[in-house]
């Protein structure tokens, strides 16, 4: 059986950093990381669980503690957290509680008998007593679709307030007056913040609450039964009835069903969270949904980001936003004139899209929660910031990316490369670590490196690259360095035999990184991702995708739907970090420097309705957009513009005539960079001096135009240049000097 150090021999490398590769901590360079790794396969190395474990004190196990497996909303959950634990090298165990106290505690037992690493738990109360196991033994732990009072620890909700507060203003749209309201436990920090959410939309509307329509159960079919049964029997007379969850409104269409009261033509219903199956085949209930899977990636990665801590983490809280569904239970689509009434089976219509739902001003939440009787609407609310032009400041990039006037013109360094020596010139000290990039350009520059870097030139944001290129074929060069040579992907088979994206709870703790890093410091964060059309090329090969276009169209453009359908982490990222990031960039090749790669006709048949929904998150969050392709891009600036992006990193300076273009869609779309990288490898420091001076004299005035280099910072870019280019925004880039 073949040992650590046997490993370590055969990778040319100690076995520390076997160990390292094996529990996937510290930096490691991609292509040491790449022969340990081929090492251990030819080998057949397993690591020892038990002495991993002893060496370690982990047993790389968590416990994922749920209400009812049975609901589909925790069996997303339950598979969130499983993704994300299992490509960290986690197993989970599942334990069901049945909203059983006894049964909770019996499960904290057994899983502190078991010395998991991590609780990631939706608890029955929200008293933190009832978590004492894991609070006396500092277990890290997770708290989702709760909130704990007593006890300061991680969670994840979805925002169940603004949900309930749609639903029920959907309802009120609709004409009613009297909604039911059927909750779940009392002692559940989700149900007190549906029936806020409640309140808050009768409040809004004028309507007096009435006691005879709120009531209390638990999340149980057959207590949604009880409850219908007990609001129709009180006399409140409702015309509406709003469920706290899936399994209620199920026992709700039971008792209605009983008493011969059709849904939605004698009462309507909504819900908080869909029936994902059920719904695909039968879309009829209007719903408020909460993203189960985003929710339990996250728990993992704030547990597992926790666990792999050098330092002691504040407690974060993190609310995913609820979408609103709006369906037939509602009554929102019976038909009048032509006697059409909802029926088995439906007409087929595709299914209805669904609406981002708005948080609630956190004034009417606290009385809602505390003091009902005061609700109110919410007062304007304005801030000011003012700070030195000489500092990093997110809120001046915004201003001037909205095609307003700063104090400065602000200026970034969007490529995805920074050279490790101008990194350590700017530090003035030496990095502990050497910076390494990936096939796909992912740098191992640390976060809290590159944020003060930024910091220290005054930059007013970073890039948090997202990149995914699945299906690449690498070989080394004449330099020794991998070379892309081609694609993988040459038939439908092949497809079949995608590379998966990088792990969801991975990619959000990084981006937690860059932004606990920034916080503070007024430079922003940018989440940049890659897209599909030039990754589609590059699966197959950019050559023979020149072909593919005109002989197999149809399997280029499969490839292109699974490449943007798996890119779902940009969702992810607006629902979990939305109102933290500075704005959102995509990244696709779509062009070489005289042009586009394909037809212009054809490129407006394949790329706009595809691009529209990769970017449609980001837009659901009034987030800015912007766009970089290294090619010349200028004949389509108008379709970017009408597909939702904001602004235009050009990566093709030299191709463009950038001052045309500024005149062209001046307040209209924005300009980033157009500084040519050769400049600032080659020229002197005045001809830098000279050549900002032009740009911001001719393209910074009405804002909409940022400076920066057109590429990325490499190591032939003597350092002295990078700073002589800030100076020199300093000096001239002043609105009104």
């Amino acid at each position: 059986m073949s040992t650590i150090s046997d490993v370590a021999r055969r990778a040319g490398v100690s076995p520390v950093t076997v160990s390292r590769v094996i529990n996937r901590v510290g930096n490691v360079n991609a292509g040491t990381q790449q022969r340990v790794e081929q090492a251990i396969e030819d080998l057949g190395y397993v690591p020892s669980g038990v002495a991993q474990s002893l060496r370690s004190k982990r047993t790389r196990s968590l416990a994922l503690i749920v209400p009812d497996i049975q609901n589909a909303f925790w069996t997303t959950v339950a598979r969130g957290v499983e993704d994300a634990a299992q490509s960290r090298g986690y197993s989970v165990f599942l334990c069901n509680t049945d909203e059983n106290a006894a049964k909770q505690q019996r499960y904290l037992d057994v899983v502190i008998s078991q010395r998991v690493d991590g609780v990631i738990i939706a608890p029955f109360a929200s008293e933190a007593g009832d978590l004492a196991r894991l609070r006396d033994r500092n277990t890290p732990t997770v708290v989702i679709d709760r909130h704990i009072e007593g006890w300061e620890v991680d969670s994840v909700n979805g925002d169940s307030l603004s949900g309930a507060r749609a639903l029920v203003s959907h309802l009120i749209a609709l004409g009613h007056r009297r909604i039911a309201m059927l909750a779940g436990p009392a002692t559940t920090a989700t149900a007190a913040d549906r029936v806020a959410g409640y309140r808050i939309a009768l409040a809004e509307a004028g309507i007096a609450e009435d006691p005879r329509l709120i009531w209390y159960g638990e999340y149980k079919a057959i207590s949604g039964e009880r409850m219908m049964a007990e609001a129709l029997d009180a006399g409140g007379a409702p015309t509406a009835v709003f469920a706290a969850n899936n399994a209620i409104a199920m026992g709700v269409i039971d008792e209605l069903e009983h008493r011969g009261l059709r849904i939605p033509h004698d009462i309507a219903l909504v819900s908080f969270d869909d029936l994902p199956t059920t719904s695909r085949l039968f879309p009829f209930l209007t719903v408020a949904v909460q993203p189960a899977y985003e929710i339990g990636a996250n728990a993992a990665q704030l547990l597992l980001s926790r666990l792999d801590a050098a330092v002691p983490l504040q407690p974060r809280h993190v609310v995913l936003p609820t979408r609103l569904i709006i369906r037939y239970s509602c009554g929102s689509k019976l038909t009048g004139g032509n006697g059409r009434t909802l029926s088995l089976p439906l007409l087929i219509e595709p299914e209805a899209p669904s609406v981002l739902v708005p948080k609630v001003n956190p004034h009417l939440i606290r009385l809602a929660i505390t003091d009902p009787i005061r609700l109110q609407a919410p007062q304007d609310q304005r801030m000011l910031s003012m700070v030195e032009h000489e500092r990093s400041d997110v809120n001046r990039l915004l201003r001037v990316l909205r095609h307003q006037e700063a104090d400065r013109l602000p200026h970034l360094a969007l490529g995805p490369a920074v050279a490790q020596s101008v990194i350590e010139y700017v530090l003035e000290r030496k990095l502990d670590y050497n910076i390494s990039y990936s096939h796909e350009g992912i740098s191992t520059l640390a976060p809290e490196d590159h944020v003060e870097f930024a910091q220290r030139l005054a930059m007013d944001a970073v890039l948090c690259d997202f990149t995914w290129r699945p299906n690449n074929l690498f070989a080394a060069a004449s330099n020794g360095r991998e070379q892309y040579v081609g694609g993988a992907v040459k038939s439908w088979n092949d497809l079949e035999t995608l590379e998966p994206p990088p792990s969801l709870a991975q990619q959000l703790n990084h981006l937690e990184r860059y932004l606990r890093a920034a916080q503070g410091t007024g430079v922003g964060v940018i989440a940049g991702f890659s897209s599909f059309f030039d990754n589609a090329l590059r699966a197959v090969g950019v050559a023979e995708a020149m072909y593919l276009f005109y002989d197999n169209r149809l399997l280029l453009e499969r490839l292109m739907d699974m490449l943007a359908d798996h890119q779902r982490v940009m969702g992810a990222v607006c629902d979990r970090f939305g109102d933290d990031l500075a704005l959102v960039l995509v990244n696709d090749d779509i062009a070489h420097p005289t042009g586009l790669l394909i037809h212009p006709d054809m490129f407006l048949e394949i790329f706009p309705q595809r691009m529209e929904r990769l970017l449609a998150p980001a837009k659901e969050h009034g987030k800015l957009a912007a766009f970089h392709s290294d090619g010349n891009v200028d004949k389509v600036v108008a379709a970017l513009s009408d597909i939702g992006f904001d602004s235009l990193h050009l990566g093709a300076y030299e191709f463009s005539d950038i001052a045309a273009l500024r005149q062209q869609w001046r307040g209209k779309m924005a300009l980033i960079g157009a500084l040519p990288p050769l400049l600032l490898t080659y020229g002197s420091q005045q001809e830098i001096e000279n050549e900002v001076q032009r740009h911001c004299a001719e393209l910074a005035p009405g804002g909409g135009y940022v400076l920066g280099s057109s590429a990325s910072i490499t190591e032939g870019i003597p350092p002295q240049n990078l700073v002589a280019l800030v100076q020199a925004v300093h000096r001239h880039g002043r609105y009104g000097h």
